[in-house]
């Protein structure tokens, strides 16, 4: 077996386990391989700043990411609703930040969100300790696989605001009122008036124009850099995170008040009295008048180039940031590091299809993580019992995500619906003649509580995300600048694709999921499909080779079935599947 580097080798082992059939550890089938990965960044972004997530869970993803190729892990480490990474120096960001609890003056937690109630016993509080985070650094070293720490700013940074003014009180109370304004995030004399997308207040803004601010990013990335150095992975990413950094009451659900032709769907309030970030900042101001930058909407991008100066002085090559937060930038030459990456997360059917193409030609790394197909916080199905967002799509399950082209993405309207089962048009308008950088699937946590829940969104549909991150499949065209496609169209081989998405569901019943049980994976079981037809009942699994089972008392008992079975009283069958163990049940469903 040879390979490029270590990590080459280490993913041929992976092949060779992957051929190994269980109980049959000595026999290996004859095959010759020649592989590589297609992109070069191929990730898995969790998110444990809404809803925390333990180091178990997340050592677990990491076997599963190793074993399937992938080598980013994206950890969004803050948030509005979190801050879960001890900072040595500032105990005040897991003390108050990482806990939630029922505190009106939010000076020993955050106030309860999401459902996490008054007490702190669930998993709305928890962070992971230094000794913590260098474990999952050493654990992802060892499997070739780099972890990208987020820490969200300037938006997104409630927690990190508020723990920061608890600090201030705490020093301001004692009389040191220089230990007290070091490391302010908040402008004490800004009045904006702003609501968020996750309709918090100016709060949830790290105040870009105050050097305090700048204090606490260098605080931050060298305590940072420190724990990747002691782990022996030095920090070669910083993710900036700079998403949703607006007033959502200026953006299209909104008009004003006193418009001349109101629309009837849309909410009337006085548009005069919302304001920018930072508007009404006094500091920020200043900045404006002296022409430092040349408007509010603008100064998210020049906090993160001022961000992107320090992650460069600190030797660290990577930038990385979710698209939104860089747009007002001039193009990837505004930023100091050797690379800026973008998480590109527009929606295909609002224009995104067309968007990619543009920041790829600024020179960004482009790393397609749109929510529409690899976002894994929405639902496996359209269905009141799967948990999960809809704002982007109304479901994505396994075969959706194995089915996406991440580097031609107008092809993807002629394979697949919008948010509302319509189609749309897909054509891509820049001219663009390279490739993408990496692609990279999403676990958003607001609606997901617990380590299981966690599991059963992200798999096993992930392992079609890493299918797509490794091999780009015949089916796939070639991006074209002008040419459309819609459910009209007919440039894509559906029957080809059929075929592919056949051998991987085949593959992943009969033997993937065997896999991830002996892992101890809790992953989602498919829904099986079943009917009538007859006066006989016949099923069916998207994912062959898990065991079916079904009742005929409306679930008090249940029978395994193997072939079309007679049943005289259809009135209280219900059918459902087992992991392929057979130690766990899935969803049961009625007929």
């Amino acid at each position: 077996m040879l390979g490029f580097d270590s990590v080459g080798a280490f993913y041929g082992l992976q092949s060779m386990l992957a051929l190994m059939e269980k109980g049959d550890a000595e026999i290996l089938p004859w095959v010759a391989i020649e592989d590589a990965p297609r992109f070069e960044y191929r990730g898995v972004m969790v998110d444990v700043a809404r809803n925390f997530h333990s180091k178990e869970a997340i050592l677990r993803t990491v076997d599963q990411m190793a074993a399937y190729k992938l080598n980013k892990l994206h950890l969004h480490l803050t948030d509005d609703e979190g801050w879960r990474l001890e900072i040595p120096g500032l105990p005040e960001l897991t003390d108050v930040g990482s806990n939630r609890c029922h505190d009106l003056s939010e000076t020993s937690c955050l106030l309860p969100q999401l459902g996490s109630g008054p007490t702190t016993e669930n998993f709305g509080s928890g962070f992971f300790s230094k000794a913590d985070y260098l474990e999952i650094l050493r654990h992802a070293k060892a499997r070739g696989i780099e972890v990208i720490p987020e820490i969200d700013m300037p938006a997104h940074s409630r927690a990190a605001v508020v723990s920061m003014e608890a600090r201030y009180k705490k020093y301001a109370e004692q009389g040191d009122l220089v230990k007290a304004e070091e490391f302010r995030l908040m402008d004490p004399m800004d009045t904006s008036n702003v609501t968020t997308v996750q309709f918090y207040d100016k709060r949830s803004f790290i105040n870009p124009c105050m050097d305090s601010s700048m204090n606490f990013v260098n605080k931050v990335i060298d305590e940072v850099k420190a724990m990747h150095d002691e782990a022996g992975m030095p920090l070669s990413t910083w993710h900036f995170g700079g998403d949703e950094a607006k007033n959502i009451k200026l953006n299209a659900g909104f008009q004003d008040l006193n418009a001349s032709e109101p629309v009837a769907w849309k909410g009337s309030i006085d548009l005069s009295q919302q304001h920018k970030p930072f508007a009404k900042s006094p500091m920020c101001q200043k900045l404006i008048e002296e022409g430092t930058v040349s408007d509010f909407g603008h100064l998210p991008s020049y906090f993160a180039e001022r961000v992107s100066a320090v992650v460069a002085d600190k030797g660290i090559e990577n930038f990385q940031a979710w698209q939104d937060g860089l747009k007002y930038s001039k193009d990837a030459s505004a930023f100091k590091t050797e690379n800026t990456r973008v998480n590109f997360w527009d929606v295909l059917y609002w224009g995104g299809d067309a968007s990619a193409y543009d920041w790829a030609a600024k020179g960004y790394d482009l790393i397609v993580s749109n929510p529409d197909y690899v976002y894994m916080d929405m639902p496996y199905e359209v269905d009141p019992k799967e948990r999960g967002y809809y704002w982007a799509t109304r479901a994505t399950d396994t075969r959706k995500m194995f089915g996406f082209a991440p580097e031609n993405l107008p092809q993807n309207a002629e394979t697949s619906l919008d948010r509302d089962g319509n189609g749309f048009n897909g054509k891509g308008t820049v001219v663009y003649k390279g490739g993408f950088h990496g692609l990279s699937a999403q676990l958003w946590s607001e609606t997901v509580r617990t380590d299981e829940q966690y599991e059963y969104m992200v798999f096993p549909r992930v392992i079609a995300a890493a299918e797509r991150a490794w091999h780009k499949a015949d089916w796939e065209l070639d991006y074209q600048a002008g040419k459309q496609f819609n459910q009209d169209t007919n440039h894509v081989n559906k029957e080809a694709q059929l075929q592919d998405w056949t051998r991987f569901a085949n593959v992943m019943g009969q033997r993937e999921m065997a896999k991830l049980d002996a892992s101890g994976i809790n992953y989602r079981i498919p829904v099986p499909g079943a009917v009538m037809q007859e006066g006989k009942l016949r099923m069916n699994i998207s994912m062959p080779g898990l065991p079916l089972q079904y009742s005929v008392d409306g679930g008090k008992t249940w029978a395994d079935y193997s072939a079309p079975v007679a049943i005289e009283d259809a009135s209280k069958v219900q059918v459902r599947a087992l992991s392929a163990d057979k130690q766990r049940e899935g969803r049961a469903v009625s007929l």
